[in-house]
């Protein structure tokens, strides 16, 4: 075994050196090299990993048919080798999303809901994180009166669910079903499982849990001859997109699957897919292989004013890409991810496709990211020097004193041989969001918005947020002739955020009210077409 392992790593050394080459003599590497590998017995330990990755990547970027058909082999013969290991009480690596491996992690109430009713998983229990804090706390809201009295013997979590008869193979329904007694309050209900912590170890069933098979159907599988590092970024967020699909229902099932599950595989989540509500899937079909599909939320997790959307990009069909979209008219702001084997790949084309997809489909002529982006509270953000990735693109720090020091560091970039920025610089680029105004002017932000009305509410009403907010709803619904007798509670929520905006901003234009009257409405149905009229507003 120890002569196979030494021959195996080398080979999968070789195979990093040449899996995002793509001329005559990579391909012929890559070739030579798989096959040797697929002779070698595979390690069942951390040395499975790199090449396990290399494998997506190779299948996300394919060369040519017979490097994508051997790449796909290796990745099967991952899946019996997880299989038959697994049979003699021996597992791969855990939190990898390999196949048959387990993951351990904790998720939200909503999310594991999810899960439980997952087809190629088991949820198991596995630990509360921090035992000292209490289940009690929760039992002493959701329980019956007459079984409450064991909330106040100071019994710990596991104790206190033994004295009621809960199995642990219960422990995770169980907690599930109380918290859900509180979905009325979801705020309460995510602080308390915050306060519990409790981590579960996901069992695959079978192979389709696996981030090799995660994937949804490529209509035509795309070949490269390149990586398209250096293109025009203007040109291609100008360029017109197909017109969006929306997928059938057994399309948008599939897909929304392989969202959420690319968010457990990877041990990661985000409010867009934990409450994705399917019927706001929309797919883009773009060049070199890439779909993107954009998503929203139910109603009640929505924020007020502006709008949070998902999106993931599939290459060839696989996810390699994922993150959010926070939209207010022109103004957005975003955060995207590229799942780890694909950092080799055309990265900067993808962000460039986003670009592309928020101008012309959403209307959005600035983006802005947040510093956590490229490098606060985020080391790695600090050691690839993804502060240059996004410059390359366009992108400007919004403070003035740290656009000209991005100016002077990009020049002595261009002109030393071999000068790189130093921690402490990239650093001070994290004090200031960064943008890119794909448009003529600087559309208002959200942020302005809730500051007037927080300024407001503290100069005129010194800080009652009670009664500016019933106030402001009668001057609005007087001025759009707006009964509120048949409102839903969310309707009446987004009225109050609405109400508040048009008072703060003393909106008296009666073609944006009337505009802001439908938001009322639009906001709790059609995320679209609530960013649509925010739109109008702005140009009214």
């Amino acid at each position: 075994m120890s002569v196979m392992k030494n021959k195996f790593l080398p080979a999968v050394k070789s195979l990093a050196q040449v899996a995002n080459r793509f001329d005559e003599e990579a391909s012929s590497l890559k070739k030579n090299l798989l096959q040797t590998l697929c002779k070698l017995s595979l390690p069942h330990d951390k040395n499975i990993l790199p090449y396990h990755e290399l494998l997506l990547f190779l299948c996300a970027y394919p060369g040519n048919p017979p490097l994508k058909k051997l790449a796909e082999n290796e990745l099967q013969r991952i899946a019996l080798f997880g299989k038959q290991i697994r049979s003699g009480k021996i597992t791969l690596p855990e939190n990898e999303g390999l196949p048959y491996g387990n993951t351990v992690t904790r998720f939200s109430p909503d999310f594991l809901s999810w899960l439980l009713l997952h087809k190629d998983l088991q949820v198991e229990f596995d630990s509360f994180y921090d035992p000292t804090l209490s289940l009690n706390d929760v039992l002493n809201i959701t329980l019956p009166a007459t079984l409450k009295a064991e909330t106040t013997a100071g019994l710990n979590n596991e104790d206190l669910l033994e004295v009621l008869h809960i199995k642990p193979r219960q422990y995770i329904p169980f907690i599930l079903g109380q918290l859900e007694q509180l979905k009325d309050m979801p705020l309460l209900k995510e602080l308390f499982n915050e306060r519990l912590d409790p981590y579960v170890k996901l069992v695959p069933k079978n192979a389709a849990f696996s981030k090799a098979n995660n994937r949804v159907p490529a209509k035509q599988v795309y070949y490269h001859n390149d990586l398209l590092k250096h293109f025009n970024p203007v040109q291609l967020i100008s360029e017109p997109l197909q017109k969006v699909r929306i997928p059938g229902k057994a399309e948008c099932t599939a897909c929304c699957n392989v969202i959420k599950n690319s968010m457990a595989l990877t041990v990661r989540e985000i409010d867009p897919a934990t409450f994705l509500e399917a019927g706001t899937l929309r797919l883009y079909d773009l060049e070199r292989g890439l779909v993107f599909a954009m998503y929203s939320m139910i109603p009640n997790r929505q924020l007020p004013l502006e709008t949070y959307f998902g999106f993931t990009f599939f290459k060839n069909g696989i996810p390699v890409s994922y993150g959010g979209i926070w939209a207010f008219g022109k103004m957005g702001k975003i955060g995207v991810n590229i799942f780890e084997p694909y950092r080799g790949g055309e990265s900067g084309y993808i962000l460039c496709q986003l670009l592309r997809v928020m101008k012309q489909v959403m209307g959005i002529h600035y983006v802005e990211i947040e510093p956590f982006q490229f490098g606060l509270d985020n080391p790695d953000g600090i050691n690839s020097g993804a502060f240059w990735f996004y410059y390359k693109f366009g992108f400007r720090p919004v403070d003035n004193t740290l656009k000209q020091l991005a100016t002077d560091e990009y020049h002595k970039i261009k002109n030393r041989k071999n000068y790189r920025s130093s921690a402490k610089i990239l650093l001070r680029f994290t004090e200031s969001n960064i943008g890119i105004n794909l448009g003529k002017k600087l559309p208002m932000n959200v942020l302005t918005v809730t500051g007037k009305i927080l300024s407001v509410i503290k100069n005129a009403w010194h800080h009652n947020y009670h009664e500016p907010k019933i106030r402001a709803v009668e001057i609005f619904c007087k001025q759009v002739k707006l009964d509120t007798a048949g409102l839903t509670k969310t309707e009446k929520n987004v009225l109050e955020d609405i109400a508040l905006w048009a008072m703060a901003m003393k909106i008296t234009n009666p073609q944006q009210l009337q505009l802001m009257k439908q938001m009322v409405f639009t906001k709790t149905t059609d995320d679209y077409a609530y960013q649509q009229l925010l739109l109008d507003f702005f140009e009214a």
